[in-house]
């Protein structure tokens, strides 16, 4: 299925990738098996065992990571519906967001993912510089608090519906309204999607570069090693760039000097003061939210 709400896009469909579509991201995934999957497929076992579900889980972290290819890759793993709203699309539409809710419960088993559910529940006098003039992906606008009341309510409406798992998304977690995730009801779970390590960085250039003719000089290890501060979105786009540099240069495989090239002309989007941010959030977050 898919429907597209008026200037919102909206999408509910069986979903289509799997684990082994996401580079790195060894511990989102084990979280997101443990706190999203079993609740769908052993929810039987689980209760016999007393335990209480996640209400919902914040997966918050740098953009460009595959944030939203692991809420679909759990709906598949558990054999449920994937119900997509993008949060920022839903600003000053409180019907639509019910109406996505609805469908949400009305295709049970389902993820219910919500992106951007920093700019539906912005903290009051939160900070968005990372340092002194960087305020790399701070949102350009907010919901107000007549729509995050609204959403909160809706959210709340979830709790008595256990084959809904709730899944949310920001780029920092200290900057969303507490409301949202310190309440039982809510997203009261949280997943930290960190910055790439060079090993991450390797598994996510592997995908994209075993899409093209490798030549026996890429070093695919250096390059991952080079690419600091590089997210998903990144590397993909410096294997297009060296893909372009060999077709330009008439040759028919991607090699060492074509992946330099391409290192020399993007910007990662991660700065060292961001890299830093995120783990300084991280250490300073209450570490309870984190387990099942």
């Amino acid at each position: 299925m898919h429907r597209k709400l008026e200037n919102v896009f909206y999408e509910v469909r069986a979903p289509r990738l799997s684990w082994d579509d996401i580079g790195g991201l060894s511990g989102p995934k084990s979280k997101m098996k443990e706190m999203v999957c079993l609740p769908l497929t052993k929810a039987k076992e689980l209760r016999a065992m007393g335990v209480t579900f996640p209400a919902g889980v914040m997966l918050w972290g740098p953009l460009g990571l595959g944030i939203t290819m692991l809420a679909e890759a759990a709906a598949k793993e558990a054999g449920a519906a994937f119900v997509y709203v993008s949060g920022q699309e839903m600003l000053g539409k409180a019907d639509r967001m019910a109406q996505a809710f609805e469908m949400a419960v009305r295709e049970a088993p389902s993820v219910f993912f919500i992106s951007d559910i920093d700019w539906l529940c912005p903290r009051a006098g939160a900070s968005y510089e990372w340092a002194p003039g960087n305020f790399r992906g701070k949102t350009p606008t907010f919901a107000g608090i007549e729509f995050t009341e609204k959403f909160l309510a809706l959210l709340d409406g979830l709790l008595d519906v256990p084959e809904v798992r709730l899944v949310g998304s920001c780029y920092r977690i200290d900057v969303v309204d507490q409301a949202a995730i310190k309440e039982k009801k809510r997203f009261n779970r949280k997943i930290y999607v960190a910055p790439p390590s060079a090993r991450d960085r390797g598994e996510i250039l592997s995908l994209y570069a075993g899409k093209m003719p490798l030549a026996a000089d890429a070093d695919l290890d250096a390059v991952a090693r080079a690419a600091e501060g590089c997210t998903g979105w990144d590397i993909e786009n410096l294997c297009r760039k060296a893909a372009i540099v060999a077709v330009e240069e008439g040759v028919p495989a991607v090699g060492r000097i074509h992946f330099e090239a391409a290192l020399r002309s993007i910007t990662p989007w991660l700065t060292p003061d961001m890299v830093e941010g995120y783990d300084r959030i991280f250490r300073e977050d209450c570490p309870h939210h984190y387990s099942f």
